[in-house]
């Protein structure tokens, strides 16, 4: 698929987004979902503790020619979820890469730093911020090359124990055999079977 450019996406952090009702010994678990033209992925699931909840994710969205001029905004939804609690708390924070997109297909390369955004809670209120970086790559081919070199791995030699190794080693003029009847024979000189 030929593609137009590449969309990068460092999710790192999110930072201070407890209410004042949150309970400081109960850790809870965040994803983010990010939703980039008209595809949607999510984050994995991190434990809260602290501060600061960490992710350092990478995402990629290959953009059409389309997609390049009509993308505005990627929007990132910070999923909170607390097992004694019903539902999950939504935490929204949007990030304009219009500008970022335009300017990256212009010089084929543009990365912004991580750099905090601030997260925008369900009744319109900020509270924390999410720290994310962004890379634009233009003129990037997506496609699976047609021509590659198949690498084979070497066959095993089969391996020798470390026993044998050893009795190589210490014993190397005596056959096996020899040896296992030596100490067969050497254990009483018995071979099992009694007079009755």
């Amino acid at each position: 698929m030929e593609t137009r450019g590449v969309l990068e996406l460092l999710l790192v952090n999110a930072e201070d987004l407890k209410h004042a009702h949150h309970h400081p010994r109960r850790s809870k678990r965040h994803y983010v979902t990010i939703e980039c033209g008209g595809k949607t992925v999510s984050s994995k699931i991190t434990q809260g503790r602290g501060k600061k909840i960490w992710w350092n994710e990478k995402f990629r969205f290959p953009l059409s020619d389309a997609e390049c001029k009509e993308l505005a905004k990627v929007t990132l939804t910070i999923m909170e979820i607390d097992k004694f609690a019903e539902g999950t708390t939504r935490r929204r924070t949007q990030v304009y890469v219009g500008e970022i997109i335009s300017e990256g297909g212009e010089q084929e390369f543009l990365q912004v730093k991580p750099a905090p955004y601030n997260v925008v809670l369900e009744d319109g209120t900020y509270k924390g911020v999410l720290k994310l970086g962004i890379k634009f790559i233009s003129s990037v081919s997506l496609a699976p090359p047609t021509d590659f070199v198949r690498w084979s791995a070497p066959a095993r030699q089969p391996s020798v124990g470390y026993d044998g190794l050893f009795l190589n080693f210490a014993c190397p003029s005596i056959p096996w055999r020899r040896l296992f009847f030596f100490c067969c024979r050497s254990s009483g000189g018995q071979s099992g079977n009694k007079d009755l």
